[in-house]
């Protein structure tokens, strides 16, 4: 999904007139709805494979699929076009508004990157026969922080410039440390 809005973003950028005028108007749903079909399949081909009738060939090859599928197509062009956006944005002498949109998928993506990229690519490794030091303690943590920073990401974006929100926090915060 970050792939694909990455993607996204970055056409409605580039080229507004024509994502305005010649995009289809359901684009956006139908591959969102492709994507999670997806990989509702190849989870549960997972758990079928890898767990209900265990088969290590096959569970491995869907593994290796799966690994390759995510680090080898969608997070290149995923970071291909987040840069693009970001060069554009930055870099031009309209001085386009960067809006929360934008800061919210700057800062998920880059997240992604730092905790998810590194993490799937040594188990992808793994699979393909390379040993590293990998702990799955250490790989649960890197995903639980990963998946916890995007509701934080949100909030805090959502919540930039509203006085009131951040009034409203910091007395939350005054009276839970006030005992």
């Amino acid at each position: 999904l970050l792939t694909a809005i990455s993607i996204e973003r970055c056409l409605s950028v580039l080229s507004p007139i024509w994502c305005r005028s010649h995009r289809p108007k359901h684009l956006s749903g139908l591959i969102s709805s492709l994507l999670w079909g997806l990989s509702l399949l190849l989870n549960t081909l997972g758990y079928v494979f890898c767990t209900i009738r265990p088969s290590d060939r096959t569970c491995r090859l869907l593994l290796i699929t799966i690994g390759s599928l995510d680090f080898l197509f969608c997070t290149p062009l995923m970071l291909l076009f987040s840069i693009t956006l970001f060069l554009r944005v930055k870099c031009s002498t309209q001085h386009l508004r960067t809006g929360r949109l934008f800061t919210v998928i700057m800062l998920t993506v880059l997240f992604f990157l730092i905790f998810a990229v590194p993490l799937g690519t040594m188990i992808l490794l793994d699979f393909l026969g390379y040993r590293f030091l990998y702990s799955p303690e250490i790989g649960f943590v890197l995903s639980c922080v990963n998946s916890s920073l995007n509701p934080v990401i949100y909030f805090l974006v959502g919540s930039y410039k509203d006085k009131r929100i951040k009034l409203a926090l910091r007395l939350a915060f005054q009276r839970a440390f006030e005992d």
